[in-house]
């Protein structure tokens, strides 16, 4: 039993959920929900009381799906943490019988209700449409869990299951897992004095570094447009599979990454038509820095900001630049967001939460090959059963603009430009995202060009 585990009182946040809490806090709370899910169809005979008992039996080992809010968040955005405790039993299996025709409608009405993040961060619905024919909804509050939980997820629901039906023969060749990380005992490390002096120490120095790099100082935009509810307008950056293949080709060749290979492009694109040769990027990092924790349900990933000099340099040094820039930024993976971004920002006039991205000018998010997430999250389950197949469906509650909680907070997200990328069957899908009202939908244009022509200098054409 971990220390934390006896303790009656409300814990803390763990360095990786600050972010997240700063994230839903800066948007009213009856927005779209913070939650990442998860839709399964099975198909063939399911044994209910074997799922039952697999769901249940990953949520006892995984701490971190047993978490709740000791009180409900409030509709003050400058309500402070109001803690959290570990539930001592796994939820329920909800059983739901449905026609065939409206499965996936009854499926899209189910993640459309939030979690009661007092009672619980996650929840299991399985509807049942006929013997052969049921979908699994899972839903996950992004305080608990990650991108990269899901192909984890999958994998442990397919093992159990199949271990209880007996189905899958035991040669003793199959992969042994090791023991999960506890989440209690990170939050307990963590919060030492000795961890907390540290962190100040660092957090400190790294919010110098970033001031230095103009974070604080966003691009410039038309700011007086920008209210509440931001509007998104977006350009392409796809690249097809043949010219993906050879930007994997070079950056093999130049000893980087192809997520270095994407940020540089685009840091230099942006640097280019804003005429800066410093930049502030938000990336990603896993966060997972122990063996037991590639193993673990929760969440793990932290936003992170890698500090790029973009003044012109040859190809190759500006490449190596920004892979050690971001390999620097992963090791801030265990400051917490707050810690940064008060000693960067000023704290909003309603007292409320920083926008996750208000550190940088620019955001890529690199999933499906070498970025945060380096796994397919639509891969889905091989369950080891003959007689059951699972689809992983691409079922999403109704998406609504995020609408902000003040206008300080629409505005830093404005200031930030959202790059999206997913590596599917070999080819680069995308696109540059910006606060359309803020942002001169020409000069995005000339960006996403810029960023072509770069990929083209990198990898020509043959």
């Amino acid at each position: 039993m971990t220390p934390l585990q006896t303790r009656q009182h409300p814990l803390p946040l763990s360095s990786r959920q600050d972010w997240c809490w700063q994230w839903m806090r800066s948007y009213p709370v009856d927005s779209t929900p913070v939650e990442a899910t998860e839709t399964l169809s099975l198909r063939g005979p399911l044994d209910i009381g074997a799922l039952r008992d697999t769901l249940a039996e990953i949520e006892t080992r995984h701490e971190a799906l047993r978490l709740r809010l000791a009180a409900p968040p409030g509709p003050d955005p400058s309500a402070a943490w109001p803690g959290q405790t570990l539930r001592p039993d796994p939820g329920a299996l909800t059983v739901l019988p449905v026609p065939p025709q409206e499965a996936t409608a009854e499926a899209t009405r189910i993640l459309a209700r939030p979690l009661d993040l007092t009672d619980r961060m996650t929840r299991a619905t399985l509807l049942r449409a006929d013997p052969h024919e049921h979908l699994l909804v899972m839903q996950f509050h992004h305080l608990v869990v990650d991108g990269a939980c899901h192909p984890l997820f999958r994998d442990l629901l397919a093992e159990g299951y199949a271990r209880r039906v007996r189905r899958a023969p035991d040669t003793g060749q199959g992969r042994r897992r090791s023991e999960p990380e506890s989440y209690t005992a990170l939050i307990a490390r963590e919060g030492t004095p000795a961890a907390r002096s540290a962190v100040r120490e660092r957090a400190a120095a790294l919010a110098r570094d970033l001031r230095a790099y103009g974070s604080g100082d966003p691009l410039p935009g038309d700011a007086g447009a920008v209210d509440r509810d931001t509007r998104f307008g977006s350009v392409p950056l796809g690249v097809p599979a043949d010219r993906t293949r050879r930007l994997l080709r070079g950056s093999r060749t130049e000893r980087v990454t192809l997520h270095t290979v994407l940020l540089a492009a685009l840091a230099r694109a942006v640097a280019t038509e804003y005429d800066r040769d410093r930049l502030v990027c938000s990336v990603y990092t896993h966060g997972r820095t122990t063996p037991a924790a590639h193993e673990t349900l929760g969440l793990f990933s932290n936003v992170v900001s890698a500090r790029l000099d973009t003044a012109p340099a040859p190809l190759p040094d500006f490449l190596r630049s920004v892979h050690d820039r971001v390999r620097d930024a992963a090791h801030d993976v265990d400051l917490p967001f707050t810690e940064v971004a008060s000693r960067v920002l000023p704290r909003p006039s309603d007292g409320g939460a920083y926008c996750r991205s208000a550190l940088a000018h620019v955001e890529l998010r690199l999933t499906g090959v070498t970025g945060w997430l380096p796994v397919d999250q639509h891969r889905p389950p091989a369950f080891p059963v003959p007689e059951l197949a699972a689809t992983a469906l691409d079922i999403q509650a109704p998406f609504t603009p995020p609408s902000f909680n003040s206008r300080e907070q629409a505005l830093a997200c404005a200031g930030t430009l959202f790059a999206t990328l997913d590596l599917a069957d070999g080819a680069l899908v995308g696109a540059l995202w910006y606060e359309h009202r803020y942002h001169d939908g020409e000069r995005l244009a000339r960006i996403a060009e810029r960023y072509g022509d770069f990929l083209t200098e990198l990898a020509p054409s043959p």
